[in-house]
């Protein structure tokens, strides 16, 4: 049975994993540079295992009207950044997207305390975080185009760790080799424009969902994710995440979870059926020990295929409502029109 140990001081220690499971906080000396992942030993080693290092933070602000999803991504090689607005009531999308080397990017070392940036022409991003603080500042600034309208905006999620246990995750791709996770599900304040409409964030109602990755990952890779998060009638936050990937062992091994207000609970294994020549089709999920079970309706789609010689990347991230449960027999919480995304990641990079 999975269970939440202490963080230790460090991820890295003498160029090997310290420990490997699921943590009550984030790292806050995250020392993934020194990582000996291909157990050769020597700093040009250490160098190209940098190379491999894929880090990200993204954000879904999910609102009653509207969603908004948004990202920096450092693949060494080349980075991209999003930022998406999906109007959920007349199913209209607009998304403003830049790609570029990938040292034109800033990515934080650690959320306590750190800075996340991209900037081009007629677009910034920029992330504050202050976990130190309880919450994480997004700024982003995408200007009009003759196809799109202006998306600005000023938030804070609200990630206060003593009230929002998060999910800090280190699993083994292989022996050396550490995929590190940070999720979370909080409310958020602030504002976001899109064109001259005004949407305000009220925390007790609207949610942040968290991604921040930072993975040694193999050059041939996949994963399939869900993420969800809303209040109930009742005015509790639960939550969900999600990923079946490459990680052999995802039973013991995993960053699969359930939130009920505030509250982590590790699952199982997770397993997604769903058809892949119909991404808006179906998605039925579920964690091998029955403690989540939805349904997943998607209603659109965020989609991005890259490729250059043997590189590629083959993003679907759809989005839509999910319906099930959280938890089992007098435990259990019904998950009714929640908002959230699925993902299907097919990676050779």
């Amino acid at each position: 049975m999975r269970t939440v140990k202490k963080t230790p001081a460090r991820l890295i220690d003498g160029g090997t994993v310290t420990e490997f499971g699921a943590f009550e906080e984030p790292f806050r000396d995250l020392n993934l540079e020194e990582a000996d992942i291909f157990r050769m030993g020597g700093k040009s080693m250490r160098a190209a295992a940098r190379f491999r290092l894929k880090e990200w933070q993204h954000y879904g602000v999910v609102h009653p009207r509207h969603y908004f999803g948004m990202v920096i991504f450092d693949a060494k090689f080349l980075t991209v950044s999003f930022v998406y607005h999906y109007d959920r009531e007349n199913g209209g999308m607009q998304e403003h997207s830049r790609q570029a080397p990938g040292s034109r990017a800033k990515v934080a070392e650690t959320m306590w305390r750190g800075e996340c940036s991209f900037a081009a022409k007629g677009y910034s991003l920029d992330f504050e975080n202050r976990l130190e603080e309880g919450y994480h500042r997004v700024r982003v600034d995408a200007a009009q185009t003759k196809k799109l309208p202006a998306i600005s905006g000023d938030f804070r999620m609200l990630e206060d760790i003593s009230r929002y246990q998060p999910l800090v995750v280190v699993s083994p791709f292989s022996a050396n080799r550490p995929l590190y996770t940070h999720k979370a599900a909080c409310p958020v304040e602030g504002r976001i424009s899109v064109g001259g409409e005004v949407i305000e964030l009220d925390p007790s109602r609207d949610v942040c969902l968290l991604d921040e990755q930072k993975a040694f990952y193999p050059f041939k890779s996949f994963w399939r994710w869900l993420c969800f998060g809303g209040f109930t009638p009742e005015g509790i936050l639960i939550a969900a995440n999600l990923c079946h990937n490459i990680i052999s062992n995802d039973e013991e091994y995993s960053e699969n979870c359930y939130w009920v207000d505030g509250r982590i609970h590790l699952t199982g294994a997770a397993r997604f059926g769903y058809s892949e020549a119909d991404i808006l089709g179906p998605w039925f999920i579920n964690t091998t020990d029955g403690l989540v079970d939805v349904d997943f309706r998607p209603q659109g789609e965020r989609a991005e295929r890259i490729r250059v010689g043997p590189i590629l990347s083959d993003f679907h991230q759809p989005f839509g409502l999910f319906r099930g449960s959280l938890g089992k027999g007098e435990d259990a919480v019904e998950v009714k029109d929640l908002f959230g995304l699925c993902e299907q990641h097919i990676t050779r990079y």
